[in-house]
């Protein structure tokens, strides 16, 4: 499936199917939702309707979708899909991923071929842009579908900046990465294994070096101080040949690293080499990432890779 950022409107797509960041009412609001209300005509309201006569009597489920006529628009269909309202302190990605993946499987059901989204939940439901952009676009391409096309629509500057920045994130591909992972050998993946293995508390308790004047006056920058076996650990863990600053703004992984449990061998590679090469501006990324087990979820997931599927 070929996936591609665009900027425009939505309700002019010439696809298969547009999808609606719809509320669960159904029955048309705000933003993306009205626009294509607007534009489709009352065709799509008369389908809504009976679909709240019917089945969804109570509104449609957040992360659930359903389809109906496009009606006006340039498009067969219009699946209608209800993002989550963001809020602290509550598992928010999980139901903006199941808005893609339902949407997709919907279109599937319909034989659409080329899908157009929208930003789902980054306007009034206040879900950050960023981390929506990884989520969206991880999840479109993690998602086994017939679907040729997926374009994701954007209508402000802003919104496109985040989602490219995401998508371009995409390359090198899993399956890419996985050739890279397959290409180490196996000497240095025992190493990081064992290395990771041996970690003490105190390994994980580094210091800091640095800060005193030198003879020429100058303040010698401050620098981690990283025992034997993290050092060991930093030269031998695997990652990837991946544009490593692109993985920083918005990522998930980097603030839920148990996430990685669930996710392809891929994503532990990629946020292998953000703390790897980060620490190249020697301010403890790799530290840190050892202290609150980002490390540790990097390693459970390439172990379970190399054991089983290398």
């Amino acid at each position: 499936m070929r996936i591609t950022v665009v900027r425009g409107d939505i309700t002019e797509q010439q696809v298969d199917a547009v999808v609606n960041a719809a509320n669960s009412s159904l029955l048309g609001g705000g933003g993306v939702d009205g626009a294509i209300h607007r534009k489709g005509g009352p065709a799509i309201l008369e389908e809504c309707r009976r679909l709240r006569a019917g089945h969804f009597g109570g509104g449609l489920p957040v992360g659930q979708a359903v389809a109906t006529t496009a009606g006006n628009l340039p498009a067969q269909w219009v699946i209608h899909t209800v993002g989550p309202v963001y809020a602290d302190g509550q598992d928010n990605l999980d139901p903006l991923a199941s808005c893609f993946r339902e949407s997709l499987r919907v279109a599937d059901d319909l034989g659409a071929r080329t899908v157009a989204f929208p930003a789902i939940s980054t306007g009034v439901y206040r879900y950050p842009l960023d981390e929506a952009a990884y989520v969206s676009l991880w999840t479109l391409a993690r998602t086994a579908t017939s679907v040729d096309e997926v374009r994701v629509v954007l209508f402000d500057q802003k919104a496109y900046d985040a989602f490219d920045c995401a998508r371009e994130a995409l390359d090198p591909s899993d399956a890419q990465v996985e050739a890279e992972l397959r290409s180490v050998p196996d000497a240095t993946w025992l190493e990081a294994f064992s290395a990771a293995d041996a970690l003490t508390a105190e390994d994980r308790d580094f210091a800091w070096g640095g800060g005193q004047k030198t003879e020429s006056g100058a303040i010698q920058m401050p620098y981690p101080v990283y025992s034997d076996r993290v050092r060991q650990l930093y030269r031998s863990l695997p990652g990837a040949n991946t544009d490593w600053m692109k993985w920083m703004p918005g990522n998930p992984l980097l603030r839920d690293p148990a996430r990685l449990a669930g996710a392809p061998v891929a994503d532990a590679a990629r946020l292998a080499t953000v703390y790897v090469r980060g620490e190249r501006f020697n301010d403890g990324v790799f530290g840190r990432a050892v202290q609150d087990g980002s490390v540790d979820a990097i390693i459970a997931r390439m172990r379970v890779w190399y054991e089983t599927e290398r």
